[in-house]
């Protein structure tokens, strides 16, 4: 296939290369870097990409978006082919990095690009800078073969991986120069496996705070005052106990649920078809331990539509080898929600909220601070058009359908753009598949999967109205 053909010769002579460059800089996002403005790593990044972009693309607009206490960001606009010049497609990505974690195989290393096994490694490579390169080599592609495509919009922040604090402000100051965003395809996603192309429709949310619990100014001896005096621990437990099972794991605030959508719920059994027990086993269980839910179909839907509670943290207690015999004077608890998308978000924060603070078992102290709060997010039903043509897309490149499915983590931008460009509809795609190690030693880049996703990203443009 000559779109196939076109886009593999261009990544191995142009984007790869580039993409090699861009590993070798340590640009690990602010959470990681204390000293980034010193360091000029993510600024580098940034003109890495305006350069090389400015080289394969001339007609194309490129500027780096600075602010004095900010994260530098790529802004990019290439004109449509045809007359349409105002609707236009929205690229997103990142170009900050997660920090080297230690344990990388002989060989391979955070900050030093190898080519392997038909795999790019390096920190960065698949999450996500191989982002931009794969927006411009479909690009490319189209103009290299005459075929059109609408305008595009290119936006690659620098502080993703620290919570993206700094992209809201950029989207409302650049809000003028995106045209009318028909689509947008956010390239920070994961995938199935590497033989079709994955969309996500969904992402859940998060509420995560701190429940503290005290009973008394100081620990005491526990031969003296147990049975006498509550434990804060076990205070804490029945507290938590009062928003899920802790042993099925059922979450029982019902604010917490949604109704899921049909035809998510038959994409979700097409996707179980697709991965069979790559539903579950990725998971590292021990021998003879089994997941909650008894099918891959079910085990999809609890990790995309369903609420789930994890505590993440505990503080108030001693290691084991510095554990006396004393009851605690205090605890705390990190607390998780994940919630499904499309509830009332608001009413979910406060029905918690009260489940934990009120009719505290004798008259403990309670406290739920710091709470960190993001809701999820769903596909609209303008999504059903930008979906099949990446569907039709997916069958020319990889001979299959798209598979679709959501994230059980969460991306709270999205939300963002959302509310600033309500017409939009919105797809996520990505390389972050099987073994593909993102946040860990190892991290890799499968080349001929983001080659043939490369393609569909061209003709899914091509085929953009």
């Amino acid at each position: 296939m000559q779109l196939q053909k076109t886009v593999n010769e261009f990544w191995n002579l142009k984007a790869q290369p580039a993409l090699m460059e861009y590993i070798k800089i340590p640009a690990k996002s602010t959470a990681y870097d204390r000293l980034w403005q010193e360091h000029g790593f993510l600024e580098q990044c940034c003109e890495l990409g305006q350069k090389w972009i400015q080289e394969c693309l001339p007609q194309a607009q490129t500027e780096i978006i600075r602010e004095d206490g900010r994260t530098p960001c790529l802004f990019v606009d290439i004109p449509a082919t045809g007359d349409n010049s105002a609707e236009s497609v929205v690229f997103y990505g990142h170009l900050d990095k997660q920090p080297e974690a230690g344990g990388w195989s002989e060989g391979l290393g955070p900050w030093t690009p190898v080519v392997k096994n038909g795999k790019l490694y390096g920190r960065g490579a698949a999450d996500d800078g191989y982002s931009l390169f794969s927006m411009v080599t479909s690009v490319y592609a189209l103009e290299k073969l005459n075929l059109a495509h609408p305008r595009v919009i290119g936006i690659f922040e620098t502080r993703e991986e620290s919570g993206s604090n700094d992209l809201p402000y950029f989207l409302r100051k650049l809000k003028h120069r995106f045209g009318e965003p028909k689509f947008f395809i956010i390239l920070d996603n994961h995938c199935g496996d590497y033989d079709h192309v994955w969309l996500s429709t969904s992402v859940r949310g998060v509420i995560s705070g701190t429940l503290r619990v005290q009973s008394m100014h100081y620990g005491v001896h526990s031969g003296t005052y147990s049975g006498m005096v509550p434990d804060p621990f076990s205070i804490a437990q029945a507290l938590v106990a009062r928003l899920h099972d802790p042993v099925t794991g059922f979450v029982k605030i019902s604010s917490c649920y949604t109704d899921i959508p049909k035809r998510r719920l038959e994409q979700l059994k097409k996707a179980s078809d697709v991965l069979g027990d790559l539903s579950w086993n990725h998971a590292p269980l021990l021998p003879a331990v089994k997941t909650k839910c008894t099918t891959n179909h079910e085990i999809l839907i609890q990790e995309t539509w369903k609420p789930a509670l994890t505590i993440i943290g505990v503080d108030g207690m001693p290691k084991i080898e510095d554990a006396g015999n004393v009851i605690q004077s205090s605890v705390a608890f990190r607390l998780s929600m994940r919630l499904p998308p499309d509830i009332d978000f608001e009413k979910a924060q406060n029905d918690i909220a009260q489940t934990l603070t009120t009719n505290i078992p004798y008259g403990c102290q309670v406290t739920w601070q710091y709470p960190e709060n993001h809701p999820g997010w769903s596909a609209k039903g303008n999504s059903e058009e930008i979906e099949n043509i990446f569907d039709d897309a997916a069958k020319k490149i990889f001979g299959k359908e798209a598979v679709f499915l959501g994230q059980g983590g969460s991306i709270p931008i999205i939300n963002t753009f959302e509310e600033l460009f309500p017409s939009g509809a919105f797809v996520l795609t990505g390389v972050l598949g099987p073994q593909s190690n993102a946040h860990a030693p190892d991290e890799s880049l499968d080349i001929e999967y983001t080659q043939k996703l490369s393609a569909v990203i061209a003709e899914a443009l091509h085929r953009c109205p």
